[in-house]
């Protein structure tokens, strides 16, 4: 049993993962896999600024009905930085097809939370012929119609944009700013769940300077807005014609869950799970209802 009113800690949740690279053809992934004797594979991806570290409290529960794998996304954590695509979501899209590719998986099941779910939509218009299905949480690179959905929830902490703090924090490393960075994709009324561990490993991560460099120039590129010519149309994303779970939060600086309805709405057999008390990061903050919502839809179920 967890220690009394103490999280328990992420390698603890880990345990019976296998923590490891991947040398594709084009890039070198850190991957969190588990669960290989299961004929379902599933992608998780990160958001800007993570890590496969994001997904302790997910690898192992999944795995013991998928084939679960968290991956690390290009420039952030220990997975290779080379070069930016001007179309920079189009080449995480190309990181899953190396990934899949060198993995010798035909079709999986793909999830991606916030900047991870803006990275596979490439691959899920222009690929969908790789994919079972998609699970976006709080996220996607869609562009939507303006009056469709409301303001977003709160304003930026401390009245700093998240990729404003994130340049700041990368440029001037200190333990509290990472800790302050980290509470921007909680729950605004739930700071406990940024354990002292996970500033520790972020801390940890910003400090090489190989992904210190990687993360500033992701960073330097959502400032410069370089990306919004690639978004979606809503038009683009409701012709997907694929198995979709959105599941969204209540309580980031970003969109609200009528974003998340918005998107839902917009794509045929679409489903929608609002998780409560949560921020960006759903499924660290609620992981037994995200992890079970996530088994619910690749198992063919309603979700509750």
């Amino acid at each position: 049993m967890p220690r009394p009113n103490s999280p328990t800690s992420m390698w603890v949740d880990f345990l019976g993962a296998d923590i490891r690279f991947v040398q594709g053809k084009r890039y070198r992934i850190r991957i969190a896999e588990a669960g290989k004797e299961h004929s379902e594979t599933l992608l998780m991806f990160h958001g800007g600024g993570g890590h496969i570290e994001t997904f302790a409290r997910n690898v192992v529960p999944l795995s013991k009905h998928f084939h679960t794998i968290g991956v690390e996304m290009l420039w952030h954590g220990m997975t290779d930085a080379p070069p930016m695509w001007d179309h920079m979501n189009a080449q995480v899209s190309d990181e899953i097809l190396d990934l899949m590719d060198t993995l010798n998986l035909e079709k999986v099941w793909i999830h991606g939370e916030a900047g991870g779910a803006s990275g596979m939509t490439p691959l899920i218009l222009e690929h969908p012929e790789r994919l079972k299905g998609v699970i976006f949480e709080s996220g996607i690179a869609m562009r939507f119609k303006e009056g469709s959905i409301k303001a977003p929830v709160a304003p930026p902490a401390g009245g700093i944009s998240m990729v404003e703090r994130s340049k700041q924090l990368l440029q001037n490393l200190s333990w509290d700013g990472v800790r302050a960075r980290l509470l921007m994709v909680m729950h605004r009324d739930h700071p406990e769940q940024v354990t002292d561990e996970l500033v520790d490993v972020r801390l940890s991560h910003y400090l090489r300077p190989s992904t210190n460099d990687g993360m500033i120039r992701v960073y330097d590129y959502y400032a410069s807005g370089k990306g919004a010519k690639y978004l979606a149309s809503e038009e683009e994303i409701s012709s997907i014609r694929l198995p979709v779970l959105v599941v969204w939060n209540d309580g980031s600086e970003g969109n609200g869950p009528d974003a998340g309805q918005r998107l839902a709405s917009l794509i045929p057999g679409a489903q929608f799970k609002l998780l409560e008390q949560t921020g960006f990061w759903a499924h660290w903050e609620k992981p037994e209802e995200f992890n079970e919502a996530v088994r619910q839809f690749i198992m063919g179920e309603q979700v509750t």
